[in-house]
């Protein structure tokens, strides 16, 4: 599905899509199953209290979402009840959603999802949010709707890999970016990333081992680390190059020595903080992607460790 040509009313539609490295069934599956919806489809920062699923035409869609125990939400319910329109198991998921925040009803929402079959058993996911009126679409968009989704699908990725800090993935050309949430400051996490003493605990892939790491983080400065196998079985490799760009607690851009980029964005999200990490890959993109999803895991499990939440 793409806007332009097959959404029937673009100018009161947003599209997103979309790629999940699992699939088509498990993907259906947890659009459908209320105890995995109930999971991932609040945005970040808010749970669901009551999530009802009756996926035939005519039953009942329903997520209710809480925000969290603190302003400005201070634990308040909002009721997002709904009615399915049509089921296609496998393909297709057409439902209404009329959200209330405050009180007030808010329009009501028409979502087509649709699943398809991408190599490697991977599933293309498009979603289109529609709205009866441009007005209604207008409100609706200055409520939040695109980044709602957005950290909805977010949540929906993790959710299938079984990884708790898991956001997706995406592959643009030859960057690969990975999208992580952890619930710690953001401080904590730029710390736990940047400080060689925290590299060596984390920066490796399963079965290697970083014993040495360096870093002088200003523009200009050098970085490496020494990886090798965990067994000692080879010497293994430097990852090394300068900096680019350090703004504290924000942003961090590499230079690799072969000329390759890195860069790592870290941003405040209810609940935690968002890590947007890209790399330009030397290798085939199936290693690189399994490479640093072991890598990002550990980081995970290191500053789960560091702020009390493992």
């Amino acid at each position: 599905m793409a806007a332009g040509n097959s959404v029937v009313a673009p100018e009161r539609t947003l599209v997103t899509t979309r790629i999940f490295d699992a699939p088509r069934e498990s993907v259906y599956k947890a659009w459908t199953d209320p105890k995995q919806l109930a999971r991932w489809f609040p945005p970040e920062g808010f749970t669901s209290p009551r999530c009802e699923i009756d996926a035939r035409p005519g039953g009942v869609f329903r997520v209710d979402m809480q925000g969290p125990d603190m302003p400005p939400f201070d634990g308040k319910v909002f009721p997002g009840p709904g009615t399915f329109v049509e089921v296609v198991p496998n393909e297709r998921l057409v439902f209404t959603m009329t959200p209330e925040f405050d009180g007030q009803t808010l329009p009501t929402v028409t979502t087509t999802v649709t699943f398809e079959d991408v190599a490697g058993k991977r599933t293309r996911c498009t979603v289109a949010q529609s709205l009866e009126t441009v007005d209604a679409f207008t409100q609706m968009a200055k409520q939040g709707m695109a980044e709602g989704i957005a950290q909805s699908l977010g949540k929906l990725a993790g959710v299938l890999s079984g990884k708790r800090s898991d956001r997706g993935i995406r592959v643009d050309g030859r960057t690969l970016t990975l999208a992580r949430v952890f619930d710690a400051p953001r401080e904590l996490v730029w710390t736990a990333f940047t400080d060689p003493a925290h590299q060596m605990k984390w920066m490796f892939a399963n079965d290697w081992e970083t014993p040495t790491a360096t870093a002088d983080l200003r523009p200009g400065g050098a970085f490496s680390l020494r990886m090798r196998p965990a067994d000692h079985s080879e010497e293994g490799f430097l990852l090394s190059g300068t900096y680019r760009e350090v703004v504290k607690p924000d942003r961090l851009v590499q230079v690799l020595d072969d000329g390759r980029l890195m860069t790592s964005l870290f941003t405040d999200v209810l609940g935690g903080t968002q890590l947007l990490f890209s790399v330009e890959m030397a290798m085939g993109e199936e290693q690189e992607r399994a490479g640093y999803t072991q890598i990002l895991e550990h980081f995970a499990t290191h500053v789960a460790t560091l702020s009390g939440k493992k």
